[in-house]
Formats: structure tokens, sequence, C-alpha cells
């Protein structure tokens, strides 16, 4: 047995392991399946953030060339951009060849906007001005005749130019660089969230740093349309009137609407040698020997020539209308709380910059409520701006942070999302996991008493032939020595003879019980045993068993003593089967109450309610607590075989039981009160319902 429990732990310790890896590697599942549902929300969310920062970028990259003056030079109305369409816009501007500086929201000729009535701004439109010129300043320090530029300028412009620059005749293309340990533009990373390993956001961070692709997911990323659309923008080629460059005066006005008549002239399209901000003029700069590293593109102040500042006084034009190239939209940061959005525009022979000036808290607050406030995301999602300080999430949040692609690209969004209901929760992981241990250790629980009662089983049937052999050797040589010395006539004396023929009389009874025990609990246990049941008074059965035998009790030195009640009521039971049931009692009682002082055995019968109670009873130590519950158990004994002091086969209570159940009765055994040990057979009385 000690071999089958160690073989019944080791395979507990073996399913135990086997079911927690599936557990920790079905928790894990679970994490990063709620990890990436996560994430493809907050990629979602991202991408509409896109889609809504592309269309707004669409209709600017699309805004006419004049439409950043205070007039518009042909009907002579006010700008678009003074007043802006979107909450975040600070306003417009525009920066000429010779480095002046306008803007829509203030008037260059202040008595023109007088006689208007476009005089004076209000303090809003003042104050909005004041920002995009100092912003503007910011980024292009201006000096008498030359456009310079500042290095954030100068980086931006050269990797626009870097992007677009190429063709058959570029050895080398300069790209738009990621800093080491920086995010590169239009990406999502994750920051933190459970499910997500620290070691695979420090690959992934890295991996986005280098452009390197990761997985299947880093490729449906890639998809982004809004952001590929944004990268694949191209300069645009428009016609603007004669007067959106030479002024936007009345006159003007006038001289171009008399002319408006007869063909178009064409216009000479290559850029003039001094005008540094073309990608003719910065392309060849991007170039680089093979081998050799790239250098940083040289930049050369806009200067306005004398041929220049003489075509300025004295416009003569054959044609109405002049060509215009406008490059895409290029960003560039401000200070800390604004976003710069331009164009270089080259204009016949002249190059402007136009662009506008960004409230990055209010872009994000518009964003906010574009995509987070008007969906179901409100609840759980909260959106921060800033640059890379997206820090890590409080409790089971997902942290995700996005660069938004160029121009936005100086923008950085900080998205937490509290656990999504309805993701993959591991509460049913959790109670499968519990119910499969629960399962596993009732079924190896389930083994181990089966095999421990097999066991127990096959060792009382063993201890029982053992008990069989001795239960019938003992008698057959007590009668085999008493009829050989009666045969050789070594016995002497009438009163010794009687003696010897008595014993051998009750030892054949004894084996007969015996046989007769083995033989009904054989058909018992086979199901084949049938009893002959009758309805009468059980007193006489008692009666006649005590009568039977009071021989054999008076040869062991014990007494029997039957107390009936008077008109026992009449029951259904087996006259053969119940005296069996006595004598194994009584034998019983006999067996271990052998040291008793008092040598009595009880045999009553009384009505206790609806039935009639048969009870045997010994004056003897009684049986322990440990024992009470199993004393009824086939081949059951207290004591071990080899120690064991009192006779028996250990059938004779299982017979009992058998037996008074199969009549209908209830069994029960305990120890009786003052000492000693009492079976009770319980009757029901017949014809009571």
């Amino acid at each position: 047995m000690r071999r089958i429990r160690l073989a019944l732990l080791l395979v507990s310790a073996a399913t135990l392991a086997v079911v927690g890896v599936l557990a920790w590697r079905a928790n894990q599942g679970f994490a990063a399946e709620r990890a990436m549902r996560h994430q493809a929300v907050a990629e979602r969310a991202f991408e509409e953030m896109e889609r809504a920062l592309g269309d707004f970028l669409a209709r600017e990259e699309a805004r006419p060339f004049e439409d950043y003056a205070f007039y518009l030079p042909v009907s002579g109305e006010r700008s678009p951009l003074a007043h802006p369409s979107e909450p975040f816009v600070i306003g417009a501007f525009q920066v000429d060849p010779e480095g002046v500086v306008t803007t829509p929201l203030e008037p260059e000729d202040d008595a023109t906007a007088r006689q208007r009535g476009d005089w004076p701004p209000d303090d809003r439109a003042r104050a909005s001005a004041a920002r995009v010129r100092s912003a503007v300043a910011g980024l292009w320090p201006s000096r008498p005749g030359a456009l310079q530029e500042t290095d954030a300028v100068a980086r931006a412009d050269a990797e626009a130019l870097g992007r677009r620059a190429g063709g058959p005749d570029a050895e080398a293309v300069v790209e738009p660089s990621t800093p080491p340990g920086s995010q590169a533009p239009g990406t999502t990373r994750v920051v933190s969230g459970p499910g997500f390993d620290a070691r695979e956001i420090d690959r992934d961070r890295s991996s986005l740093a280098k452009g390197e692709a990761q997985s299947a997911f880093d490729v449906l990323e890639s998809l982004n349309r809004s952001t590929e659309e944004r990268r694949e923008r191209k300069q645009k080629v428009a016609r603007a009137p004669y007067s959106a460059l030479y002024g936007s005066s009345s006159q003007a006005a006038g001289s171009l609407a008399s002319e408006a008549e007869g063909p178009l002239a064409p216009l000479p399209t290559v850029a003039p040698p001094e005008l540094a901000l073309s990608d003719r003029a910065v392309a060849p700069a991007l170039r680089a020997a093979p081998g050799s590293p790239t250098p940083a593109p040289q930049r050369r102040p806009f200067t306005v020539t004398e041929d220049k500042a003489r075509s300025v006084a004295e416009p003569k034009r054959a044609s109405r209308e002049l060509r215009v190239a406008i490059d895409p939209m290029v960003g560039v940061a401000h200070g800390e709380g604004e976003l710069v959005l331009y164009r270089t525009v080259l204009v016949d022979r002249s190059g402007y910059r136009q662009g506008l000036v960004i409230d990055r808290a209010a872009l994000g607050a518009w964003l906010d409520e574009r995509v987070i406030d008007q969906t179901e995301l409100g609840d759980v999602a909260t959106l921060s701006f800033g640059g890379d300080r997206a820090g890590a999430a409080a409790g089971d949040c997902y942290v995700f942070a996005h660069r938004f692609a160029e121009p936005f690209d100086a923008l950085q969004a900080r998205l937490q999302l509290a656990p999504l209901p309805g993701a993959g929760s591991p509460g049913a992981l959790y109670a499968l996991v519990a119910l499969l241990l629960a399962l596993g250790a009732a079924g190896l629980y389930a083994v181990h008493r089966t095999v421990a009662v097999a066991v127990q089983y096959a060792e009382r049937r063993s201890n029982f032939v053992a008990a069989v052999t001795h239960e019938l050797k003992t008698p057959l040589t007590s009668i085999r020595m008493y009829a050989e010395m009666l045969r050789d006539g070594l016995v002497s004396g009438t009163d010794k003879r009687q003696e010897y023929y008595d014993t051998i009389t009750d030892e054949s009874e004894r084996l007969s019980r015996l046989v007769d025990n083995v033989l009904e609990f054989s058909k018992l246990e086979g199901g084949r045993g049938e009893l002959a049941t009758t309805v009468g008074s059980v007193g006489p059965v008692l009666e006649e068993a005590a009568e039977k035998l009071a021989a054999h009790a008076k040869r062991e030195g014990f007494s029997l003593e039957v107390r009936l009640a008077p008109e026992l009521p009449v029951v259904r039971f087996d006259r053969d089967a119940l005296l069996q049931v006595l004598f194994n009692l009584v034998d019983n009682a006999m067996k271990y109450a052998r040291s008793s002082e008092r040598r009595i055995v009880e045999l009553e019968a009384i009505r206790h309610g609806d039935a009639v109670t048969v009870a045997v009873r010994d004056f003897g130590p009684g049986v322990s607590r440990s024992h009470l519950d199993r004393v009824f158990d086939p081949f059951y004994r207290g004591e071990s075989e080899l120690t064991r002091t009192t006779k028996g086969t250990g059938i004779g209570l299982a017979l009992v039981k058998e037996l008074a159940e199969r009549m209908g009765a209830a069994v029960s055994g305990a120890n009786a009160d003052g000492g000693g040990f009492q079976v009770r057979l319980v009757f029901p009385i017949e014809g009571v319902a």
C-alpha cells in the first residue's frame, strides 16, 4: 500500500505541474488577448486622430496662395484666414522674400483698412497676431535683405526635401532620421499595461526607432492610410493672379481686370540660382559619394537681388497669372505650446513661406473631443498630449504613446485605457482550473480509496481464510482426540465418557454453525440468498435460541438471561435467519466478554413506538470508538491476525447485518450504559403504516 500511495503522489505532482503550466500559458494567452484588444482600440483611436489631422492638412495644403493676404487680390474681400475655421489655429502668416512677416489678422495698409471699416482689429485678433509674429520671429530671425533660418527650420526642411529628393541622377537620399531612443513619426508604442512584457516593450521601442518591423501586427499597423497619404504628399503647381505678388490695391486689381482678355503667355519654370528654398537648390547638397558620410544640407540666406528689387518696384508682366509651385507643409515645434506648419511657395521667381501657428493644447483638446468624448471610449480612455513623457499606468490600465506623422511629428499623445468591458477575463480560467483540480483530486482520492479498499478487502479475505482454517482445526482436533480415546477404550467411567460425548457434540455443532455462516454469507454476497419470512412474535424464537445455547454458554462460564415484554406485537421475520442471527450475537458476546467479571449475556425483546427491538448485550469491555463504525464490515477484526486472542472469522456480525436487512430490520451497535456492547435489531410492527 505504501508503494501505491507513493505512485499516486507522483501522479498527483505530475498532474498538478501539467495543470499549472497549462493554466499559466492560458493566463498568458488571456493577458495577451486583452492587451492586443486594448492595443487595437488604441491604434483605432490614433488612426481616427491621424485621419482628422489629415483632413485638416489636406484643406490647408489645397488653400490658394493668395488666401494669406489680408484682402483677397481679385475680389478685395477679407481673407478666409481672418477667422480660423478650427479652434486650435492661432493664426496664419506669410514671409515674403524680403523677410517681411504679414498675417491676415492685421492689415498691411492701415489707411485702406480704416477706409473699409476693418481698423482697428479687435483685441482677440491683436493677441493672435502677436503670438503669430512671435512664433515666426523665433523660427526665422530676420535681418535686412535676408531670410535666415534657425536650426529647427533647417532640419525640418532637410527632412522634408530628403523625403522628396531622388531620381535617376541621385546617388544618395537623406531620409528623415529618428534619434536613438525616440519614437518614429506615425507610430504607436506600448508604454505599460498588464500582458505586456517590459523586455518586449523595450525591443519594440528600439525597433520603432530603427524602423524595423517586428510582427504581423506591425505590418498591419503600417497600412495606416492617413499616415501613408501624408507621407506621399507632393509639390503642387497652380496659377495665381498677378496682383497676388505685386500688390492687392484696387488699382492693381483694376489693371488686372482690364488685361483679362487674350491668351495667357507661358511662364518660365526654371528656378533662379539665388532661390535657396527650392528643391533644386537643396537636393545637390543631399547627395554624397558612396561610402562617405551624408553631409548636412547647406543653406544659403535668401537675399533680394538688384534685379528682383527692380522687378518689384516696376512690375511689368505680359501674363495676367503667375505660376505657383507649392511644397507640402512642414511642421516645427516652437516653445512648449505652439506648433508652426509652413509651406515653401515659389511664385514665378519669388520664394515665400506661408503657414499657420497652432496651439498644441487646443489641438489636443480638439482631438480629444472629436475622437474620445464623442465615442464610447469617453468612460475608459484618458488622452493627454506633450512630449515623450508618457508614464506608466496605474493599476490594470494600459498606456500607449503615439507620435503623429509629419508634419505633426512634434506632437505626441498618451492614451490610457482602463480595462474594457467584455474583454477576456481570467475568472473563467481560474474557475476551470479550480474545477479541474477538484475533479483531479476527487479522482485520485477515489482511486486511492478503491485501491485501499481492494487491498484491505484482499487482506481481510486472507485473514478470513486463516481464521476459518484456525476455527475448523481447533474443533476438529478436539473431536478427533476424544473420538480416538473412546475408540481405544482409554476412557474409564461412564461420567467421563459422557463428558467426551458432549464435547464432541458441542464441537460438531460449532463446526456446523461455522460452515452455515460461511455458506450463508457466500449466498448473501452472491445475491442468491432467499428468506421465507412469516408474521409472528419474536419472543418464542429468543427462548428457543437461549435453550439451544444454554449448555454451550454454561461450558464457557456464561449464563443467558431472556427478558420479553408482555404481549409483543407481531413482526415479519424468518425463523431460521433470526435463530442464526441470535446464535452469532450470543457467540460474539461470549468471545469478547470472556475476561469480564459479570459473565452474563442478555437477550431482550421490547416494544418501542411502532417497532419491536431485539437486543443482545454483554458486560465486557465494549468496542473502541475507532472500531465501532466498522464492526459490521465483512472480514473486519479489530485485532491483528498475528496477535489476536479471540476466536472468530470476522463474518459473524457482517452476516447478522445482511440477514437483518433482508428481513427488513435495522441493525445498530453501541456501547451500553454501565459497560458492555449491545446490538439492536429494530423490526417494524406489521400492519402499522
